[in-house]
């Protein structure tokens, strides 16, 4: 190999590997609000959703307080029946983001469980997540800001 070609491989060498483009970082990060919406399908013409509203716990900046939101869409007209709401917390571990939560006004044994959330996948801002009824038992969604 002639001086110049070696000094031009190790100078080559040297210099970092520019093109490889960063990672982008994962959504949500704590402190980061979110919101997640997940629809499924139920019966012709219809989807099962579910939207979960997050934002920072005050108290405890590894969780978020949560309001989740599930029911039915007519997917001809976009009308929506909200079947069962209530609020929660969630949390970020070991990059697994999960949640519970409680329906509100609910009285009956059963109907006042706990109800949980976990996302199983997640490839950038989209989502595949497991829920309790009466959302969608597995549903694919996003993630946004809310923004």
């Amino acid at each position: 190999m002639s001086r110049g070609a070696l000094t031009l491989a190790l100078v080559l060498a040297a210099v970092p590997a520019a093109a490889a483009p960063a990672p982008e970082p994962a959504f949500p990060e704590r402190g980061d609000r979110f919101l997640m919406s997940v629809r499924a399908p139920d019966v012709p013409g219809r989807e099962r959703f579910a939207r979960v509203y997050a934002a920072p716990d005050k108290g405890d900046p590894r969780y978020w307080t949560t309001t989740v939101v599930c029911g039915t869409v007519d997917t001809r007209t976009g009308r929506e029946r909200i079947l069962m709401q209530g609020g929660g917390s969630a949390t970020l571990d070991a990059g697994r983001l999960s949640g519970t939560w409680s329906p509100a006004g609910a009285t009956g044994y059963g109907e006042a469980q706990m109800r949980v959330w976990t996302v199983d996948s997640q490839a950038g801002l989209d989502v595949v997540v497991s829920m309790s009824g009466p959302c969608p038992d597995r549903g694919r969604g996003e993630l946004s800001s809310g923004d």
